[in-house]
Formats: structure tokens, C-alpha cells, sequence
């Protein structure tokens, strides 16, 4: 033991020696702890160099987590994009909102209005978490109408993170849809899901994704519906082309 001590004291305090060329009985007990020392630091060099390791791979793991995030967002936006643009009815429209509403944001409860323009009133076509019937018009102008009212339909413009959620009662926000610089109908989210606390920050893009592109689709099914379907004609083509 009092040998062991001065060694590694003898260690401690100075350059590793050469190792002595011959193993004998005198000199067995040095060169097993010169070994010990350099298998020492062998290990402490392994453990640095996991350490570093290590801490690379949790930042590879992060970024492939917040690539995967992204790419899962872009091709919720693609999806959105294209139901909306492919719709031809308003029940198709009514759909992709739904499906948007519950699956991408997390809304549990809301309701989706339409514009009446002669009466200046928006009346509920569709809602999710309760009754339609339980839903009363909204009136937009007049002496009945609030400042969230007149705001919705000064906007002129598709909803964008940073815009007023235009709150008439206790509802999270009324997210207008529009076509153009038109105001064509209102979601009015009521409620998240059980397990959504709130908006994430992709949240508001697809909300302004809703907000632009749903009031296309509406607008598309409207001139669907009214449009006489008339056979193409070369000489018509001609002229729209020209035109």
C-alpha cells in the first residue's frame, strides 16, 4: 500500500516516465500503475469526446424534430390550399373548413356564417360542438350593429396574424372569409379542443389560409350555382383569349 502511495504521489507530481523495457519483480508494481494512469486518461478523453458527442446528437435530434414539424405544416397548407381551390359546391367548401378547423388548429366548437347582402346580415350555415338552430343572424350595419361589425367589413382584405380577432361576445375570434376585397362569410371560433391550450404560431397562417382561401371557394360555388352551362366553342374561346 505505502508503495501504491508513492507511485501515484510520484505520478502525480511529474512527466510519465518511459516504461522500462524489462518486466521484472521490482519493477512490476510501476509499470502496472503507469498503465493504470494512461488507461485513466484514456477514459476521461473517451468521456469528453462522448460528452461532445452526445450533446451534437441532441441538437441533430432537435433540428430533424423542428424539420419534420415544418415539413408536416407546409403540407397541411398544401392539403388546405388545394381542397379549397378544387371545390365546387358550398357543401365542399363547408367541409374543408371543418376538416381545417378540427384537425390542423385544434377548434372544437365554432360556427360558420354567411353574408346576406340585402339584408346586410350574416346567418349560420354550419356549425361544430352543438346546433345550428341555436345560432342566431348577426347584424352587420345599422343601429344594431357593434364596432366589430363595422370592422369586419372595413377590412377589405383576408385575415393576417397581427389583425384584430374582431370579438363580438366571448368567442376566441370571427375570422372572416374573403373573396377578393369582398366579405362573403364569417367563422366565428368559439372554443379549442379539450388537449389546445391556445394558437401556435403556424396557427395563424393556416387562419389566414382559411381566411383568403375559403372566401374564393365560396365565391367559386356561387358563380357555379348561377352559371349556365353552355357547350366550348372555338369562336368563343377566340374571343375570351383575345380579350
Amino acid at each position: 500500500i505505502t508503495e501504491n502511495d508513492r507511485l501515484r504521489s510520484q505520478i502525480d507530481t511529474q512527466e510519465e516516465p518511459p516504461p522500462p523495457t524489462k518486466v521484472n519483480r521490482d519493477n512490476m508494481v510501476e509499470l502496472l500503475m503507469l498503465r493504470v494512469a494512461a488507461l485513466e486518461r484514456e477514459c476521461d478523453e473517451i468521456r469528453r469526446i462522448a460528452g461532445n458527442v452526445e450533446e451534437e446528437s441532441g441538437g441533430f435530434r432537435s433540428r430533424l424534430d423542428s424539420l419534420e414539424y415544418e415539413h408536416y405544416h407546409l403540407a397541411s397548407m398544401f392539403v388546405a390550399g388545394s381542397q379549397f381551390h378544387s371545390a365546387v359546391s358550398f357543401d365542399e367548401v363547408l367541409r374543408t373548413i371543418t376538416e381545417i378547423l378540427l384537425n390542423f388548429v385544434g377548434i372544437g366548437t365554432f360556427t360558420v356564417f354567411m353574408v346576406d347582402e340585402e339584408r346586410q346580415i350574416l346567418f349560420p350555415v354550419a356549425r361544430e360542438g352543438g346546433s345550428v338552430e341555436e345560432v342566431g343572424e348577426i347584424v352587420l350595419t345599422g343601429d344594431d350593429a357593434g364596432p366589430a361589425q363595422a370592422a369586419l367589413l372595413a377590412l377589405g382584405r383576408p385575415w393576417k396574424n397581427g389583425d384584430p380577432f374582431f370579438q363580438i361576445g366571448n368567442e376566441i375570434i370571427n375570422l372572416p372569409l374573403v373573396g377578393g376585397t369582398r366579405l362573403v362569410g364569417v367563422a366565428r371560433l368559439e372554443s379549442f379542443l379539450e388537449q389546445k391550450e391556445g394558437f401556435a404560431e403556424n396557427d395563424h397562417q393556416l387562419l389566414g389560409l382559411i381566411s383568403e382561401h375559403a372566401g374564393i371557394g365560396i365565391e367559386n360555388a356561387w358563380v357555379r350555382a348561377h352559371a349556365q352551362e353552355v357547350p366550348l366553342q372555338r369562336q368563343a374561346i377566340e374571343h375570351l383569349v383575345g380579350a
